[in-house]
């Protein structure tokens, strides 16, 4: 009979049950297309916020995004100041955070602009939040001024990028800035002082054995640096003309010839220019110079 022909033949697999190993995979495949996307509403206390988080023409948020490979909607003027961000949770997160920071940052900022109104060209302390360390970071005297850049550019770059608090030292004092800030930006800041550094001399920094080179950092307001910045911008060493590249303050870090119209994806790093940025990435092993994060791409900041 037709069943004693097929009798010496291994059953057909969907004999054996219902594929339980199959519809834990779709089980799988199911959970991750849902957690794919999310969409989470970031408040921040103002639009003076909103505005500060943007930055000029966008830069900030361009590189936030970049960087958290997210989507941020940005509330437009007359709007509740919140920022709508919908990406991968982890990056939502992140990106949550990084606004968040800010937002806090630039509320500290304005807290202490209004406490120092009364003394001009005074430097006050540093803000003091919660969680916040300290680091001093030691740099060769004759590099002072470059850090601190003319009327305090660079320096103030620095810490807008890091959200950090960076006092400048006085000239009868020992070369070391003193950073303030979250843990994972004062480090930031240190590298970016480090980098800045190496790019502009070539050489790198000797911070010395009783230096805190390696702690942790936020973003600064350079207009409390009073008349610390102006003196180190000001006044050079004596017996050293400042090099030409510090006359600019928006030109190429790697060519200081070029203007520095590019940033860099996922860091967000600005500095260089277009031609420059090209070339970084389009290196065998690609990474930024100021933090050494690898780069994949090179973007046109427009301003």
């Amino acid at each position: 009979s037709p069943p004693d022909v097929f009798a010496g033949f291994a059953p057909h697999p969907a004999a054996l049950g219902p594929p339980t190993l199959l519809a834990e995979q779709m089980s799988v495949i199911g959970s991750r297309k849902k957690s794919v996307n999310m969409t989470e509403c970031v408040p921040v206390p103002s639009s003076e916020h909103v505005a500060e988080i943007v930055g000029r023409q966008g830069c900030k948020i361009k590189a936030l995004r970049a960087k958290t490979n997210t989507y941020i909607k940005t509330p437009v003027r007359g709007e509740e100041p919140v920022f709508i961000v919908t990406g991968r949770k982890e990056d939502v997160e992140m990106a949550k955070r990084e606004i968040l920071s800010a937002a806090e940052h630039f509320s500290l900022i304005r807290a202490t602009r209004s406490k120092a109104g009364g003394l001009p060209g005074a430097a006050p302390g540093p803000p003091n939040l919660p969680g916040q360390t300290t680091i001093q970071v030691r740099v060769p005297y004759r590099v002072v001024g470059l850090v601190v850049g003319p009327k305090g550019a660079t320096i103030k770059r620095i810490q807008q990028r890091t959200h950090t608090y960076i006092v400048t030292p006085g000239r009868d004092k020992e070369p070391v800035f003193a950073v303030t800030g979250m843990p994972e930006n004062v480090d930031r800041a240190r590298e970016e002082i480090e980098a800045h550094i190496t790019l502009r001399t070539g050489a790198f920094t000797d911070a010395g054995p009783d230096s805190d080179f390696h702690a942790n950092g936020t973003d600064v307001c350079l207009d409390l640096l009073g008349a610390a910045a102006s003196l180190w911008a000001k006044a050079p060493h004596p017996g050293r003309r400042p090099p030409p590249a510090v006359a600019l303050a928006r030109e190429c870090v790697v060519c200081a010839e070029g203007e520095a119209m590019a940033a860099l994806v996922p860091c967000g790093h600005n500095l260089f220019c277009m031609d420059c940025a090209v070339r970084i990435c389009g290196k065998s092993e690609p990474e930024c110079p100021a933090c050494r994060t690898p780069a994949t791409q090179a973007i046109h900041i427009f301003s």
